[in-house]
């Protein structure tokens, strides 16, 4: 290939940084996540003014970035699936950042200047699941030892400094294990009160008392033993009133005929509710 074409196709390429990931796909992941019909010829990708389009749009480069963090939290080692986490937890954001996985990969040579060598007309075939869970393990590699990153340093940071705002909202066994061992390092610490000073009459002067997140963490492990009484339908009206959706949106979303099925449920679970605060005190 003449050096100049091949400069040419590099920089008709250039603006494709996350092109290189999307060929990383396996082909049961693509179809389930309706990535199969993408042109597996990228000069065809990049050239057409259909498929730049498709490429830019917000569906595709979301749907990308959801597929390929999904695929790549699978290997990091981090206890529990993403969906125990919070979409703000500093490691999920981290690992859904296609700009850091495009670098990593073009750091390996799996970049558009490796599509761009391809000559027009030239498919590239789907991985195998086999294939990519490979892959995925070296790039994994690669995100925990590169020293610009340092992310085993920054995990180790996250963990120690973990607060509940950092889990889904969803019960989870990784969130409940966190609240058993968060309340049960705070229950040991012995609080004492802070001495702001003297009064007009020498009396001594606290500090006035602030809810802390221990108080809500705890509330929140008191809550979560309710939570387990109810069924999972339930569980999700709850989860759904405390993220302020509205009666009839949530019967719509769980397929209520009308939001009076909706309200029936609220008044058993505010009855039970009511049963179980007794019953625990």
């Amino acid at each position: 290939m003449e050096q100049s074409i091949l400069e040419h196709r590099k920089q008709a390429f250039r603006g494709f940084h996350y092109l290189p990931l999307f060929y990383l796909i396996p082909d049961e992941i693509a179809r389930k996540r309706k990535l199969d019909d993408f042109p597996r010829d990228p000069y065809i990708a990049v050239t057409d003014e259909k498929w730049r389009e498709v490429y830019n749009s917000r569906y595709f480069q979301m749907t990308l970035m959801d597929t390929f963090g999904w695929m790549m939290w699978q290997c990091l080692g981090i206890k529990g699936g993403v969906d125990n986490y919070s979409s703000n937890d500093p490691i999920v954001r981290m690992v859904y950042e296609l700009s850091m996985w495009a670098w990593l990969l073009a750091e390996k040579g799996i970049s558009t200047d490796l599509l761009a060598s391809f000559t027009p007309g030239e498919e590239i075939p789907f991985l195998t699941m086999e294939q990519s869970a490979h892959n995925c393990d070296l790039f994994a590699k690669s995100f925990w030892e590169h020293p610009a990153l340092k992310m085993r340093e920054v995990h180790e940071i996250v963990k120690k400094h973990r607060d509940h705002r950092d889990y889904s909202s969803m019960p989870s066994h990784v969130k409940m294990d966190f609240h058993r061992s968060y309340y049960h390092t705070r229950a040991k610490i012995k609080v004492e009160p802070i001495i702001t000073g003297e009064g007009d009459n020498g009396e001594v002067v606290y500090a006035p008392y602030e809810p802390n997140d221990f108080a809500e963490v705890e509330t929140r492990i008191w809550f979560d033993g309710f939570l387990k009484r109810l069924n999972e339908k339930d569980r999700e009206i709850i989860r759904l009133l405390e993220e302020g959706y509205t009666q009839e949106e949530i019967a719509e979303m769980l397929g209520y005929s009308n939001h009076s099925g909706v309200c029936k449920r609220i008044k058993f679970i505010r009855k039970d509710f009511e049963k179980f605060r007794k019953e625990e005190g």
